[in-house]
């Protein structure tokens, strides 16, 4: 069967997609931050109506509504649609965007290239199938670091399940069919090796505890399941249990997933290139928590080396050396009081980054982190808190625009997405409609 060609959305006129549970023991230590005079912007109420936003200092934004398949490249202040784009796994710098699509019976799997206006080719998988996603972020993974495999896990379609659960391995050409592996029990997708061979999958055990797992290896080329498990090397008979919240990779093949555990959150840093794994534990603080968990977000630290995990909600950054493998530090900070992304870049300007709860500014001065009671600016080298903007409102997401004058907030009631000056955290304006709740990525007008 030879690869099929398709055309997707309007011509983008030259535009490029580029970028948009173990129970670890020990406790982190905690110490508190001193807060300095911080800019402060409280959110809108009915009785003080945000303007919509004008046409200066425009912006595209990346954004998708409920129930909505596809994702909308639209203008801030207007809602004017440019495009509109599959959702899917993008390669490293989103000049291609990989996307499996349900047919009657098939799936079809699709390698678009956004500076051809989406065009592309594709090939038919028998069955149902998806993109697997890691935690509560919302773009797709599955895809290796060095773009050669395509890791697709089976759709959700309501049909009775069988005891089984079951990957479709693609090479990247879409040349040949897929390999379909089988492995008897539940597992779910954690992270592929940065060459595709090696499949990283977690299964789920019966309690106690809670949310046991285990992680194991399958082998893409043959579908092998290795008898080995991989244990925490510090904790090797301690049982693991946890639910996934977020996570980071990097191209070496290091993957750091930030879990909520039975008694404490905790990064479990798998290195998925020689199979080996070790847990970090996060303080306890909030811990039984469940709805304040939802809050944790993981970002590099300015370095590039170091890893950042930030707890607006909770009050709490942690900084995570990854090559010691330990908790440098943590930090305490009073948290905003509540009434209630990756580095993304669309276009053919360099874009700003966006994260469902943790960004890291473009000059590396200044980390925002989203929470239940609005966003906290912390200082990147002191995590100090610098600035609360948005009090007492609940933040889904935010992004930066490359300069770093301005930030998009995605708030939680009613999916409305406003503008902030960075600097101030006054209220510029906001998107005219609302409803949203995917904030993808963001370039300047």
């Amino acid at each position: 069967e030879m690869p099929t060609t398709t055309r997707l959305g309007r011509p983008l006129l030259g535009l490029t997609l580029v970028s948009m549970i173990a129970a670890c023991s020990g406790a982190a230590s905690s110490a508190p931050a001193s807060t300095p005079a911080q800019a402060r912007s409280l959110a809108p109420t009915a009785s003080s109506p945000v303007p919509e936003l004008v046409g200066e200092s425009d912006a595209w934004l990346v954004v998708g509504r409920p129930g909505d398949d596809r994702l909308h490249v639209i203008l801030a202040s207007t809602e004017e649609e440019m495009l509109s784009l599959p959702i899917g796994a993008p390669d490293d710098g989103w000049a291609h965007l990989i996307t499996a699509t349900l047919g009657q019976s098939a799936t079809t799997v699709e390698d678009l290239r956004a500076e051809r206006g989406f065009d592309g080719h594709g090939r038919e998988v028998a069955g149902f199938w998806r993109l697997p996603t890691v935690g509560l972020d919302p773009v797709p993974t599955g895809l290796s670091a060095d773009g050669s495999t395509i890791v697709l896990v089976e759709a959700d379609t309501g049909a009775a399940k069988t005891g089984s659960s079951r990957f479709a391995v693609l090479a990247r050409t879409l040349d040949q069919d897929a390999r379909v592996i089988e492995l008897p029990g539940t597992f779910e997708f954690d992270a592929v090796s940065p060459n595709g061979s090696l499949l990283y999958v977690v299964e789920h055990l019966p309690g106690p505890p809670a949310g046991h797992y285990q992680v194991r290896v399958v082998e893409t080329a043959t579908g092998f399941l290795r008898p080995d498990v991989i244990v925490d090397k510090a904790n090797v008979d301690e049982a693991m249990a946890g639910w996934p919240v977020a996570q980071t990779r990097r191209p070496d093949g290091m993957v750091f997933t930030l879990y909520r555990g039975t008694e404490h959150p905790f990064i479990h840093a798998l290195d998925s290139t020689d199979a080996w794994a070790v847990c970090l534990d996060l303080p306890a603080t909030g811990a039984g928590d469940a709805k304040a968990a939802l809050d944790w977000g993981l970002t590099p630290a300015p370095d590039k080396h170091d890893i950042l995990a930030i707890n607006a909600t909770l009050g709490l950054a942690v900084d995570v050396d990854p090559t010691e493998f330990v908790v440098r530090r943590s930090v305490t900070f009073d948290p905003s009081a509540a009434l209630g992304i990756t580095l993304a870049k669309f276009g053919h300007q360099p874009s700003g980054p966006v994260g469902r709860r943790v960004v890291t500014a473009p000059d590396g001065d200044s980390i925002y982190a989203a929470g239940a009671g609005g966003i906290v600016r912390i200082d990147s080298r002191g995590l100090n808190v610098t600035g609360r903007f948005v009090e007492g409102s609940a933040v889904d997401a935010i992004a930066v625009t490359p300069d770093g004058a301005t930030i998009y907030a995605l708030m939680s009631a009613g999916g409305r997405i406003v503008k902030l000056d960075a600097g101030s955290g006054k209220i510029l304006g906001r998107v005219p409609s609302d409803g949203f709740d995917r904030l993808v990525a963001i370039v300047p007008y």
